[in-house]
């Protein structure tokens, strides 16, 4: 026969509920400290990508090919920008999906040790014999490591993550050619090629990466 609670004591579903907002609220911060963790890591990581490139435009200012006139270097440099912001913009879609399963990898063996655990426990006494507390906790603890686990599979994050690296990569190629030709031209890889021909080639293959970002985005 189960003991009435008396008027002043606090019922269990209030102890629960306080315990599973503590508990939240941990995995919560758990993972903002993960992600900022990882920003930290990213920025230091890439700062040398940014003085990379600072180091090209001024080596293209300052030693661009006689051959080339003004307006031509301006048009090279002006194309050189347009691949950077492109560049950057696949560059933070990757730093943003990678920072999440960054995140969620980090969790996922911390909440399964927990929720293995309780299962032993739970083990111990048999599920009858066991407390709530335990029952509810096993319930929470396996709810959030299975949300964690298939999170990343269910976005597709690690798919989303490769074909923004190849775009940024495709980007970059690009880039270095035209760095490259405002060094050497008219000359680019051994071939001779007027700067009007050399533009159309580079135009289209930013087309041709654009039509191939369409095309995984509707796909």
């Amino acid at each position: 026969m189960t003991t009435p609670e008396k008027p002043d004591q606090v019922p269990k579903w209030a102890y629960l509920s306080v315990s599973y907002v503590l508990i939240l609220g941990a995995v919560y911060l758990g993972f903002i400290v993960t992600i900022n963790k990882f920003e930290t890591l990213s920025d230091v990581s890439l700062g040398h990508f940014k003085e990379a490139y600072d180091g090209n435009i001024a080596l293209t200012t300052e030693q661009a090919s006689d051959s080339l006139t003004a307006d031509q270097k301006d048009i090279l440099l002006r194309k050189v920008t347009v691949i950077e912001h492109n560049k950057l913009h696949h560059l933070g879609i990757v730093k943003k999906l990678y920072k999440n399963n960054y995140a969620l990898l980090s969790l996922f063996p911390i909440l399964s040790a927990i929720t293995a655990i309780i299962a032993f426990l739970i083990v111990q006494k048999g599920w009858n014999l066991s407390g709530p507390y335990l029952k509810n906790y096993f319930i929470l603890f396996t709810t959030l490591t299975a949300l964690v686990g298939i999170y990343p599979e269910v976005y597709q994050q690690e798919e989303g993550i490769d074909k923004n690296i190849r775009n940024y990569l495709e980007y970059e190629k690009i880039q270095k050619n035209i760095f490259s030709y405002s060094l050497t031209a008219p000359l680019f890889n051994k071939d001779t090629i007027m700067f009007n021909h050399f533009v159309d080639k580079i135009n289209m293959q930013e087309k041709q990466l654009s039509n191939i970002i369409f095309k995984e985005k509707v796909g």
